[in-house]
């Protein structure tokens, strides 16, 4: 059964992929790319009336539409589709919101914006490198706890435990690290030298069982057994899914439990838009669907259950 935090996720990235619709339009609007799309244009003509600089980018935000049914294309016309939304707002959903995601999500509006004009515009901060603290920020919201104390309840993280978390970033393993006690392990992978930076000075001086190492998910050979394995967020920046999967998989004991949290496409009716935006990070790939991962686990040589406490929770359990 669902439980009110895993329920909350659900809701939070529900009003945030809506979020992302709503910035869709008003960039469409402020870069007149409705009006010239209202004139049946050939895609040339398009391309030649909107005068955005970032040519690559405004491609990217045609096949955006394009995703979310706002456009179609006709004999080698480009014309506006019909699409409408209903915006329900509601105390049930409303009372699980945790607000401050959408001032993060507002200033990478701001950023797409920015983009537009040239993707190496000094207002881009989204590299994990580069732009660290901003990540930092983005990992010390109240959303992102939210997460972490779900995937703790999901995964029954307790005392003692060893924990492998691919893709930690900078404040998850202060988190875990003190869930997991000093009689636990924890182990957290990423592959921002300066994410990771952030993560040690975080934990320093507080004598947790925490080791940080800098890796890609695809090459890690785990050499002990966890009792969980988490992938947060980190799938959409993974190239090859089934080989990050099959390496976490070959890290957990019989019996543990792999927790994998995203806004999975196909659960989530606008993640094509939340993608637009997240894409301004180069090594974005797209977030995955539930039936990937499925189609992932089904052709590996593990005995696995996958259940499915939300729409944004996985739970694989090694048998």
């Amino acid at each position: 059964m669902p439980t009110s935090l895993v329920r909350a996720v659900d809701t939070n990235l529900d009003l945030m992929t809506e979020m992302s619709l709503f910035f869709i339009i008003s960039l469409g609007v402020k870069r007149g790319i409705f009006s010239a799309l209202s004139k049946r244009p050939s895609l040339s003509r398009f391309m030649d009336e909107v005068r955005i600089p970032n040519r690559r980018l405004l491609s990217r935000f045609l096949a955006t539409l394009d995703r979310l049914g706002m456009v179609k294309t006709t004999n080698d016309h480009i014309e506006l589709a019909e699409f409408s939304h209903n915006l329900v707002v509601a105390a049930e959903r409303y009372g699980a919101l945790v607000s401050d995601w959408a001032s993060v999500l507002e200033e990478i509006y701001k950023m797409a914006d920015y983009a537009f004009i040239t993707p190496t515009h000094p207002q881009i901060l989204m590299d994990f490198d580069k732009d660290a603290d901003f990540w930092d920020m983005r990992m010390s919201t109240s959303f992102s706890n939210l997460y972490r104390r779900a995937i703790a309840e999901v995964a029954e993280i307790k005392p003692g435990m060893s924990v492998l978390d691919i893709g930690c970033g900078s404040v998850s393993p202060s988190y875990f690290g003190r869930l997991v006690g000093y009689n636990g392990f924890y182990l957290g992978l990423d592959y921002s030298y300066a994410l990771l930076d952030i993560a040690r000075a975080r934990i320093a001086g507080e004598a947790l069982p925490v080791v940080l190492k800098e890796i890609d998910a695809t090459i890690i050979r785990p050499v002990n057994s966890y009792d969980v394995v988490i992938m947060s967020f980190v799938l959409e920046y993974i190239q090859n899914r089934k080989r990050a999967i099959k390496n976490a998989l070959e890290g957990l004991r019989e019996g543990g439990k792999l927790v994998i949290v995203d806004p999975f496409r196909d659960r989530f009716k606008y993640v094509p838009a939340l993608e637009f935006f997240e894409a301004l990070n180069k090594d974005f790939v797209g977030f995955p669907s539930v039936s990937e991962i499925e189609g992932i686990v089904s052709s590996l040589n593990f005995k696995v259950s996958v259940r499915s406490p939300s729409r944004s929770v996985l739970l694989l359990e090694k048998l």
